[in-house]
């Protein structure tokens, strides 16, 4: 994963391991974890110490979608094929699969939402993570499907981390008194701008996430919607992948997971406590 700091992750990791016991696999001594902290370079470290341990299969999610080519090279060279999660790499061709969430249409979710609620012309901050071929798809999604409706005065690479976005919610509303609203990438950047909004006391800003994570505060009316991602089924797809690819079967390359919008009206609907 880019980061264990993400309940995403979590959740990811748990529908890896769950569809490893259904397989009959033993999750102690078959899966190796490792945890690249956000930066690409200890996660291409980390690969390469995978490829020394002669480990058969490799589930990533890149940090940086193109510079985590030299360690799919490192794989390809050792023959070890490469399941991709979450965040499309650069170097397709050098991955078994690709499965990820349809990014794109959760942006449009958020953006189709937020049009119902507010009047053209309204103010829109966006907080993204151009690093990120999953967050770039996101906010293209948005920003294709909201046009000229609103006027977007600030786009802000927070790399989706709470205290980051926290910090730069607090300038644009300083910045612009009557900003209508936030789109964010993820969950963990809208829930900085959660914080920033009460401390302004912007209670009537809306905020919008992309992820479901079930600490994000849309139950009770903090945040407006996530567009919900189902990270325990893309574990398991990309166990199931992994395994298919092992034993000499045919893998579908792009393989997408649905999302769909949670909001307070809807929430109930919802397993959250076990990321739906």
């Amino acid at each position: 994963p880019t980061t264990m700091n993400n309940p995403f992750w979590t959740a990811m990791l748990g529908g890896i391991k769950e569809e490893m016991e259904a397989k009959g696999m033993d999750v102690d001594s078959q899966l190796v974890t490792v945890d690249a902290n956000s930066d690409q370079a200890t996660m291409n470290n980390y690969v390469n110490d995978l490829i020394a341990q002669e480990v058969d299969a490799i589930i990533l999610a890149p940090m940086d979608c193109t510079a985590v080519t030299e360690a799919l090279q490192a794989c390809e060279d050792a023959g070890i094929p490469v399941i991709n999660v979450d965040t499309a790499v650069d170097a397709s061709d050098k991955v078994v699969s690709i499965i990820a969430s349809d990014n794109y249409k959760a942006g449009v979710e958020c953006a189709n939402d937020m049009m119902s609620k507010l009047d053209e012309g309204s103010k829109i901050a966006v907080m993204d993570q151009p690093s990120g071929t999953a967050c770039v798809q996101r906010e293209q999604g948005f920003l294709d499907t909201v046009g000229d409706y609103f006027e977007i005065v600030s786009t802000t690479d927070t790399e989706g981390d709470t205290a980051k976005t926290m910090t730069a919610a607090e300038d644009v509303l300083t910045a612009d008194d009557d900003l209508a609203a936030f789109f964010c990438i993820n969950d963990m950047g809208a829930l900085g701008c959660v914080q920033a909004a009460q401390a302004a006391g912007k209670d009537d800003i809306l905020i919008y996430g992309v992820d479901g994570n079930p600490d994000f505060m849309v139950a009770d009316g903090s945040a407006t919607a996530s567009a919900a991602q189902q990270p325990s089924v893309i574990g398991q797809k990309a166990l199931d992948a992994a395994i298919d690819t092992l034993d000499g079967k045919e893998v579908e390359h792009d393989q997408t997971v649905d999302v769909v919008l949670i909001n307070k009206d809807n929430i109930a609907d919802f397993d959250v406590t076990d990321w739906q």
